[in-house]
């Protein structure tokens, strides 16, 4: 960690307060979604209107490639996680289209990497006495911030080694507080 800029990763929670909000830019969100339900609806006004029998076979199955893609890219948009909100009491993680999950602070035990079709992050935690886990692509937006909020306000949750070298020890933050003290 220590070839990364630790200033900005040190006491974040201090720093930024209290809720904090982690989030998908709304408006690529938005158009993206937009763009698949108006790709979606030509595809079916034009499977309404323009097949015919004397249609070529390649004009009849290009639209419902179409909406297979755009579909797919839908509910991609619709069903995967839209934001992390850092509250005083825990991490509250929320959907456009599903149910919001929040965590508290004292549930979380583990984070790892999760090494499935894409690289993403697994939060285990425990819910109301089951262990739960938690799957997120490390695509979301200012990770390496989330991981090392995370790790500041769960001080004795479990990783694996690849989240042992992203998130900074409590020897590097206290380097870095010293080097911030000299400076002033």
């Amino acid at each position: 960690m220590k070839k990364y800029d630790t200033y900005n990763l040190i006491d974040i929670n201090a720093k930024k307060g209290f809720p904090r909000t982690y989030r998908f830019n709304r408006f690529i969100r938005w158009f993206v979604i937009l763009l698949s339900l108006f790709a979606i609806a030509y595809s079916v006004r034009y499977i309404l209107t323009a097949i015919d029998s004397e249609t070529s076979t390649f004009h009849k199955i290009v639209p419902f490639v179409i909406i297979f893609l755009a579909s797919n890219s839908l509910f991609r948009n619709l069903f995967s996680l839209n934001s992390i909100i850092f509250k005083k009491e825990g991490l509250l993680f929320r959907y456009l289209a599903s149910r919001s999950i929040f965590i508290n602070w004292d549930d979380i035990r583990k984070l790892a990497l999760h090494s499935g079709k894409s690289r993403a992050i697994k939060l285990s935690y425990t819910h109301n006495g089951q262990d739960k886990e938690l799957v997120f692509t490390m695509t979301f937006p200012h990770m390496l911030e989330i991981i090392n909020s995370l790790a500041e306000m769960c001080p004795d949750i479990d990783y694996d080694d690849f989240m042992k070298n992203v998130t900074l020890t409590e020897e590097e933050r206290k380097e870095a507080r010293v080097k911030e003290e000299k400076q002033e």
